[in-house]
């Protein structure tokens, strides 16, 4: 419940500007409850960042196990990138927003993270390459995905979707963005060969 809270305080507000006061009277418990399971704002946001890094890897790696073909692959994995943005969008915020780059520490989180990403798509790419290639046409994939989503959830209304509070993906063309995206990447994977 308080890292719950803790996402969404982040998320409007910043790691700078979001004081310990304002997550507790968020998640409904006092300061003192926040200290005793999380030492500093510090640790708390790291776990945050952690956790939610985790959750969208397991989406990813969940929804490309399933796969039935390669091309169902990217799209699947297409599929849960778009669908983890619109029902955590905080949590997106927090991974991909330009707040925790501005620090060291969670600046290298977040690069694990995102390796963690890159390791996940280089291991789905069959291809006629070596390690190092598969790698960097993962590493193309991933920013075609973020680039994308970042854009799309600008162009939403904040009228009908305020911005860090999640959406349907079903509600949106989420889908239809995710679909365009897997015709675009395929379209190039199946074109990549080893020089």
């Amino acid at each position: 419940m308080i890292m719950r809270h803790a996402l969404q305080c982040f998320s409007k507000n910043s790691y700078h500007t979001t004081s310990m006061d304002e997550i507790g009277t968020a998640a409904g418990v006092t300061k003192p409850v926040i200290y005793r399971h999380f030492p500093s704002k510090r640790q708390l946001y790291s776990d945050l960042i952690t956790e939610v890094g985790d959750e969208l890897c397991s989406r990813i790696r969940n929804a490309t196990e399933t796969a039935q073909s390669p091309h169902q692959r990217v799209e699947l994995g297409f599929e849960a990138y778009f669908r983890f943005a619109c029902e955590s969008r905080a949590g997106y915020e927090l991974l991909f927003g330009s707040g925790p780059r501005r620090d060291p520490e969670f600046r290298q989180a977040i690069v694990e993270i995102e390796n963690e990403i890159a390791d996940l798509v280089t291991s789905k790419i069959e291809a006629d390459l070596d390690e190092t290639q598969r790698r960097f046409v993962a590493l193309g994939v991933i920013s075609l995905a973020e680039g994308t989503v970042r854009r799309w959830l600008g162009t939403l209304d904040p009228s009908i979707h305020p911005p860090f509070e999640p959406i349907s993906y079903e509600d949106t063309d989420a889908g239809l963005w995710a679909a365009r995206m897997t015709d675009l990447a395929w379209a190039g994977l199946r074109g990549v060969r080893q020089k």
